[in-house]
């Protein structure tokens, strides 16, 4: 563990060359951490919210309620104030702005889980966070909200997933393996049975705010993600069990 500055960080391993690590920093005096994963070049990916791009490093930040608060009662629009928030973050940890792929979440990284599935040369490694104790949802049954309401911030959970591959995918494969990890993350939650926060009688299929961030390996091109293929069992198994550790570690958690 080193700290310097304040920002202490606690190294999780090192993966295929990837780095990955821990940092608890702070934001405008809020305390916060984030799991960064420092890849050993550019490597291209695809993010549910930053979309196709190649990246140097991937940051999951946890953006406590405090955070959350402080950027509401700062009165200008929440993604302009998110965008600082972010920036903020990735000067903290002395990342390259325009070469990370990021993701937010309520869940403190402390209930962070990994899993890696191998296959003889071929394998897939999925970093997931899941908060689903306010915003659980089964898709298109549940009525859609917003994140704020009437003025006022809504805590909300996400499942965040991030997979890594020494696959080569293109921008084809990227997509397919969108569809992948989300019918593994359905396991997961079935495997658990959570249920709808807002009708406990429907099944949940995850919550209203979930994020992917899928990063492309330099090994053997593979086309295609899905469930036929061996990578695609391995993207899907590693995503199910990383997905299931970590609901389990945010059991009885009440932030």
């Amino acid at each position: 563990m080193e700290i310097a500055k304040g920002i202490i960080r606690q190294e999780l391993g090192e993966f295929h060359g990837v780095k990955a690590e821990i940092v608890s920093h702070q934001v405008w005096g809020i305390p916060a951490n984030a799991l960064a994963l420092y890849l050993p070049e550019a490597w291209s990916a695809l993010s549910g919210r930053q979309g196709f791009k190649e990246v140097e490093a991937v940051c999951n930040c946890h953006l406590p309620r405090s955070l959350c608060e402080s950027l509401h009662e700062r009165y200008r629009d929440w993604e302009t104030y998110f965008g600082e928030v972010l920036r903020q973050v990735l000067i903290e940890l002395n990342l390259p702005t325009g070469k990370v792929a990021v993701l937010s979440t309520g869940v403190n990284m402390e209930h962070l889980a990994w899993v890696e599935e191998v296959y003889e040369e071929l394998w897939a490694l999925a970093f997931v966070t899941a908060g689903v104790k306010t915003n659980a949802m089964r898709i298109g049954e549940d009525r859609a909200s917003t994140i704020e309401r009437n003025g006022q911030f809504e805590q909300v959970g996400t499942i965040n997933i991030i997979v890594l591959t020494n696959a080569s995918l293109d921008q084809a494969g990227l997509a397919s393996s969108f569809i992948t990890i989300t019918e593994a993350k359905v396991i997961a939650l079935q495997e658990l049975n959570v249920r709808s926060s807002y009708n406990p009688d429907w099944q949940a299929t995850g919550t209203g705010t979930d994020q992917i961030v899928v990063v492309s390996g330099r090994g053997n091109k593979h086309t295609y993600v899905g469930g036929h293929t061996k990578i695609g069992e391995l993207t899907a198994r590693a995503v199910t069990r990383a997905t299931i550790d970590a609901l389990k570690k945010r059991r009885n958690v009440s932030d």
